[in-house]
């Protein structure tokens, strides 16, 4: 059964701890004009893996991970997908730049070329997975220092009492109920970028989960022959549209 050890990874956390983080030594790793640097693509990719491995070297850091802050949610859901997508489509090459966009614009980070004459993309990121369903698995992550990727979730009590217990069960979920849930999530994350004004030089990345619900050749055809089918009856305003596992082994054109 698959568990997430204890790692990094969004978690909530409440307003108090929030202003002990920025009180913190631990806040310093990520700062916003650090994080808006210009890089090529290896360069991004290494700066983050060297980001999270920092935040990984203490508690506290794991916990501001997880926390749920601007930063360090910009970084999971942003900033690292960029460098995936760049990293996997353009490689070592020294003369394309990455440059990620933490304002709140219609695009997420912008790729920019040596050659001029070769136009700009304007990257628009949107993470396909159950934010809910996620924040609960790392409040038992937290916990417990490990938890089941796939099993359910029984809640008793309330947060707001104080008294709220969560749990995760060491059980065996069948891959297509995993899958099919994965699958309404893309259709929804899809459906939310339609009828909004971007343009023929944005690139829609959907970042998918390729561990669990696409971790297999069939499950990826048909995660992208369900993506078609919904594309093609929403209105979108993008050049183009690829899946990217959260993995950063598989990169999908749509």
């Amino acid at each position: 059964m698959p568990v997430i050890s204890l790692g990094t990874g969004p978690d909530p956390l409440h307003h108090s701890e929030a202003v002990n983080f920025q009180m913190s030594s631990v806040a310093t790793i990520l700062q916003q004009v650090d994080m808006e640097t210009t890089r090529t693509p290896i360069e991004l990719y290494d700066w983050v893996d060297s980001k999270a491995s920092a935040l990984s070297e203490t508690d506290e850091g794991k916990r501001f991970a997880r926390s749920g802050a601007t930063l360090p949610k910009k970084l999971w859901e942003e900033i690292r997908p960029l460098g995936l997508f760049a990293f996997r489509r353009y490689g070592l090459r020294r003369d394309v730049k990455c440059t990620p966009n933490l304002n709140n614009e219609n695009y997420d980070g912008r790729i920019d070329f040596d050659d001029t004459s070769v136009p700009s993309i304007y990257v628009e990121i949107t993470y396909a997975k159950d934010g809910y369903d996620e924040s609960l698995r790392l409040e038992v992550l937290s916990a417990n220092g490990s938890v089941n990727r796939s099993g359910r979730i029984p809640i008793s009590g309330t947060k707001a009492s104080g008294h709220r217990k969560v749990d995760v069960e060491n059980e065996f979920v069948d891959h297509q109920e995993t899958r099919g849930h994965a699958l309404e999530i893309v259709r929804e994350r899809i459906v939310n970028k339609s009828d909004k004004v971007y343009g023929p030089n944005h690139v829609l990345v959907v970042v998918i989960d390729d561990y669990l619900p696409f971790r297999t050749e069939d499950d990826r055809m048909i995660l992208v022959e369900y993506a078609k089918s919904v594309i093609d009856n929403v209105s979108l305003d993008f050049g183009e549209i690829v899946l990217l596992g959260s993995s950063g082994n598989y990169l999908c054109t749509i």
